[in-house]
């Protein structure tokens, strides 16, 4: 009778730990696979890039629909007419190891539509409570610069924005920006490319190469067929103990 409910334990965590084996492989494969998608996604935006940089700028008045269905990378020129007080700061930026914002401010182009222009990186203060001190653009200037949109963070897209004369916030939202200031905004963010320019830029087409995730995937299947091996390993440990 003992022996029989000893049986039936092993039996019960055999099948228990076989089950979790076979999801934990499964969760590792699809990892992989993801990360081969996006490395083909890399690829794809890679090649874009560097087909629009090859391109001439285009006026900003004359970017059209299609062109803006996925407009990272192009390049464009136009005259940027200040709007004071429209000023944020995107929390949460890293560039090169220092801790800080991306600072944006609206602009209004001479075609009258409304942009985010890029201001830079600029290092956060030691303190929470205090903001960077950003010399502004104050003046119309003629930009030439190249369009972006940041990628939407599924688990938190909200503005969450802390009014001031300076706000800060923790994600781009679009919407929500044009609720707020009353207009309607273009959605992307222009990145000049222009000398002398005065804050760092650390916004880059594509931030993590398509060698990098096939990397990744690799490492991902590796980890699955160890699995694999540890389990046949575990299997035949089992059926000789049954023995």
């Amino acid at each position: 009778m003992a022996n029989s409910l000893v049986a039936h334990v092993k039996s019960g965590r055999f099948i228990v730990v076989s089950l979790l084996t076979v999801v934990a492989f499964s969760i590792l494969v699809n990892l992989g696979l993801w990360q081969l998608s996006r490395a083909e996604e890399k690829r794809e935006i890679e090649g874009k890039v560097a087909q629009l940089a090859a391109q001439p700028a285009l006026e900003l008045s004359q970017v059209s629909e299609q062109l803006l269905v996925s407009p990272t990378g192009l390049k464009v020129i136009f005259e940027a007419l200040p709007f004071k007080g429209r000023y944020l700061l995107l929390d949460n930026q890293n560039f090169q190891g220092e801790v800080g914002y991306l600072a944006l401010q609206l602009v209004q182009a001479e075609s009258e539509q409304w942009v985010l222009l890029e201001r830079g990186f600029v290092p956060a203060p030691p303190l929470r409570s205090q903001l960077p001190e950003v010399v502004w653009l104050t003046e119309p200037l003629r930009i030439e610069g190249r369009l972006y949109r940041k990628s939407v963070n599924p688990l938190s897209h909200e503005l969450f924005i802390e009014h001031g004369n300076i706000s800060r916030i923790q994600n781009v939202n679009y919407a929500e920006l044009e609720s707020l200031w009353g207009i309607e905004l273009e959605r992307f963010i222009v990145q000049p490319q222009m000398e002398s320019w005065p804050y760092p830029q650390p916004w880059q087409p594509v931030s993590m190469n398509a060698e990098k995730h096939t990397g990744y995937a690799v490492q991902w299947f590796s980890m699955a067929a160890a699995l694999v091996v540890l389990s046949f390993l575990l299997l035949i440990r089992t059926i000789r103990r049954s023995k």
